[in-house]
């Protein structure tokens, strides 16, 4: 016990045999600090919607640039300040605009290799989310907010579709429960308010999370699923009192899917030693509709030796647009694999003789 003793006394009288701090606290928020997040966000949100004409993301960068300025006039001469010492008015909408400037950054980290359907559809979720963050005005000395919406394993949400299993996500953000009260209760509606037929389960719940589960088999409607979560807070002598609603919203779309075609040539070894191409084959994949994987056997005829292969492949999408990949060529011993759009892969793998396309590392990560 001395000598342990003794060498901690060393450690603490030698500053230089101590292990530095691996990071310093970041600062408190201000609503300096947020009206920055907004600029940026805005800024970045309206970079992208350059690259997806028609889609929502105009409307929403705009609607950021107002609700930038509505903060601004919110905090006054608090501005500067840490937003949790500041009344609770402009203390809420600080915190409702950092959730929505939050949002818009998992949105353009997450569309990225999506689809422009599935992009359009977290676009337009991230659209009612930000119109649901600006048009709220309740405060409170501690504002329940969402700043994040992900799945289990914590990748950002945005889409839903309508699958054969249990569908479970979390709302992520702040002040979202007292454990001396009753645990917060979530109901969902569609972007009028409208009661959803289909209601989602609380699970779990912690001051900064909340875990939902949807049942098996259960069809939702299209459009926006925005999910209320409604909580309360104890007070001195007054017990648990209701708390300014909390919103999150997520979009219920169909997949986007793709047709794609296909052209396979065999070069062989004829009876004489010489090499034979053969007659093109040509045929379509299974409908694709991402996050998984389809497959087609080809028959390659008459050849018992191939010596090469040749492939090349089309995409059309739902909007009727088109692309091509090819031709490709490889010895007949080794596999073709071709980049499509959206990060899919088509490849073939001659051992046995069948065509495969696969959602790869770069797909969307804003679906489920």
């Amino acid at each position: 016990m001395l000598k342990l003793g003794a060498a901690v006394l060393v450690g603490l009288l030698a500053p230089g045999w101590v292990t530095p701090l691996a990071a310093q606290l970041a600062p408190r928020l201000s609503g300096t600090a947020i009206l920055e997040e907004l600029g940026t966000a805005q800024h970045e949100l309206s970079a992208r919607a350059a690259g997806m004409p028609g889609s929502s993301l105009g409307a929403t960068s705009e609607r950021l640039a107002t609700m930038s300025e509505a903060l601004r006039k919110s905090l006054g001469k608090d501005v500067d300040k840490p937003i949790d010492i500041i009344d609770a008015k402009p203390k809420s909408n600080a915190y409702r605009a950092h959730a929505a400037s939050q949002r818009v950054q998992a949105f353009l980290a997450a569309s990225k290799g999506c689809l422009d359907t599935d992009a359009t559809a977290m676009a337009d979720a991230l659209a009612t989310t930000v119109a649901q963050l600006a048009e709220a005005s309740d405060g409170a000395k501690l504002p329940p907010v969402v700043d994040a919406v992900e799945t289990a394993d914590h990748r950002p949400l945005f889409v839903l579709r309508n699958i054969p299993g249990k569908t479970s996500f979390a709302l992520v953000g702040a002040n979202l429960f007292d454990a001396q009260c009753e645990d917060p209760k979530v109901t969902a509606t569609d972007a009028q308010g409208k009661p959803q037929a289909v209601q989602p389960k609380v699970t779990g719940v912690s001051p900064v999370r909340i875990e939902l589960e949807l049942p098996a088999g259960v069809k939702l409607d299209p459009g926006s699923y925005v999910l209320h979560v409604a909580s309360r807070r104890k007070a001195f002598l007054l017990g648990c009192g209701a708390q300014p609603e909390a919103v999150a919203v997520v979009q219920v779309a169909t997949p986007a899917r793709l047709s794609i075609s296909y052209v396979l040539t065999t070069t062989c070894r004829a009876g004489d030693g010489s090499e034979k191409v053969g007659s093109p084959i040509a045929g379509t994949m299974p409908d694709f509709s991402g996050g998984n994987t389809v497959s087609r056997q080809v028959d390659i005829g008459a050849c018992t030796d191939p010596l090469r292969y040749t492939i090349s492949a089309g995409v059309t999408f739902a909007d009727g647009r088109t692309t091509t990949v090819g031709p490709i060529s490889q010895i007949a011993s080794a596999g073709i694999t071709a980049g499509l759009p959206a990060g899919l892969t088509l490849s073939w793998d001659p051992s046995v003789r069948q065509l495969f396309v696969r959602s790869g590392a770069n797909s969307c990560k804003g679906v489920y």
